[in-house]
């Protein structure tokens, strides 16, 4: 009768592991999809693009476009201010949200929640909304169609989800250690520099890899800040191939696959700290 009865539930285990696991798999295909076709329309002409039926299977492959993309000095620029952007808004978020995460953390600070309620805030407002203000403080203190100005900018959107999510990773780090470390001789900052930051990498990593992937998608902000070729970044030189009366898909295709590369790499490098540094500070 025991071996009788195991036999559906064993049943009902087998279906269940099939089942996610085909689920899985449905919603992976589907994600990578676009993914394939991407990548299979940057390589081939724009004759086996626009056939009906859709041929799957290249029949010529070419690097051209990529090629015309890499060796064109205005694409080249706007791959540059993209680093630079991000990299700036990344080195940025992280020293200045970091102190303030362990400020919020470790002292009583007398309206400390209500500063952190309005860091929050900061959060729910629509970027559209700011387009006007921003876009005035950009001329008003010459920072429009600047790279600075967009640093700025991205390091005003970025700071406020840096401080609270290094600030939940510091209150689940026990505050012994580091009373540990006064008493044996640290100041604060050492205690910060030698305790704090060691264990607190994932978080760093994770929010950090936020606010670069979230400074290399920037748009809306580049589109009206900017002006010239001299400060706009990827994101704009992908709208260019948009005009009027023409798409150039193989350049688009092209362009979209050379500027994902740099976060296809960080997740597959940084995925584990990634998902927790967003969950940091979820459980303690």
């Amino acid at each position: 009768m025991k071996r009788a009865s195991e036999l559906p539930r064993r049943a009902r285990s087998v279906i269940g592991q099939v089942f996610v696991v085909g689920s899985t798999m449905t919603v992976a295909i589907i994600i990578m999809i676009p993914i394939i076709w991407m990548l299979n329309a940057a390589v081939r002409p724009i004759k086996e693009i626009l056939v009906y039926p859709p041929m799957l299977i290249p029949q010529q492959i070419t690097f051209e476009y990529f090629g015309s993309i890499i060796r064109n000095e205005q694409y080249q620029r706007f791959f540059l201010n993209s680093i630079i952007l991000s990299l700036s808004t990344l080195a940025a978020s992280i020293g200045l949200g970091l102190p303030a995460a362990y400020g919020f953390s470790r002292f009583r600070i007398r309206g400390g929640r209500i500063m952190l309620l309005s860091i929050m805030a900061l959060l729910m407002l629509p970027p559209v909304t700011l387009i006007i203000p921003y876009f005035r403080l950009a001329k008003a203190f010459r920072f429009y169609d600047t790279v600075s100005g967009l640093i700025i900018v991205n390091i005003a959107f970025a700071l406020p989800l840096v401080i609270w999510l290094l600030k939940a990773y510091v209150d689940s780090i026990p505050v012994e250690l580091e009373e540990a470390a006064l008493i044996d001789g640290c100041n604060r900052l050492q205690a910060l520099q030698k305790i704090l930051m060691p264990l607190a990498i994932p978080a760093i990593i994770g929010v950090g890899t936020f606010a670069f992937i979230a400074a290399w998608n920037e748009y809306l902000m580049a589109a009206v800040l900017t002006d010239t070729p001299r400060s706009q970044v990827i994101t704009i030189g992908l709208s260019l191939f948009f005009g009027q009366r023409f798409r150039d898909w193989n350049a688009i295709m092209a362009l979209a696959t050379l500027s994902s590369l740099p976060l296809m790499i960080i997740f597959i490098f940084f995925q584990r700290w990634v998902v927790q540094g967003m969950t940091s500070g979820a459980v303690k």
